[in-house]
């Protein structure tokens, strides 16, 4: 579980209540997706944004839609105020030695999941014979809040799904 908080506002808090540099955040590439970014309590009270977390599945067989495959992104708000968030789904398949985007969208919805509450991305196959490895991305934008640079991927799913 990752949980992010308002990390720009928060280091800004952070050097205004201190005077003194602080990083708004390590984050590189190539660690583990399942790591916590926290900020201080003054920090948080200062943005208003409290913490949430980016949660999504793997890609998946539809149950609806015969020879589809989604996958699904949401978001969980865990404190701080209600509000929408842009939630962003890539469907990638694996490409020689990257990842190519199949499929992108996004669209604005409450915390919580379910059908209402979150964002789909689905590719129809072209056929049911090759095999290939998917993934998705999501990332999770509070409407009116700064953001960091963190996308949950998933882990990669290997289907019969010609692309």
């Amino acid at each position: 579980m990752r949980i992010r908080t308002g990390v720009a506002s928060a280091a800004l808090a952070g050097l205004l209540a201190v005077g003194t540099a602080v990083p708004a955040q390590a984050d590189s590439a190539g660690t583990a997706q399942d790591r916590s970014t926290y900020s201080s309590e003054s920090a948080r009270a200062a943005t208003g944004i409290g913490a949430f977390q980016t949660l999504g599945d793997r890609v998946h067989y539809s149950h609806t839609v015969r020879g589809n495959i989604n996958a699904h992104g949401w978001w969980k708000l865990l404190r701080g105020p209600r509000a929408k968030a842009k939630v962003t789904v890539w469907l990638q398949v694996k490409s020689g030695s990257g990842w190519k985007t199949l499929k992108k969208n996004d669209k604005t919805v409450w915390p919580g999941g379910g059908s209402n509450k979150r964002t789909a991305a689905a590719w129809k196959c072209t056929n049911l014979i090759q095999k290939h490895t998917f993934r998705s991305i999501i990332d999770v934008d509070l409407v009116g809040y700064p953001d960091d640079a963190y996308k949950k991927i998933t882990d990669p799913q290997t289907l019969y799904c010609g692309t």
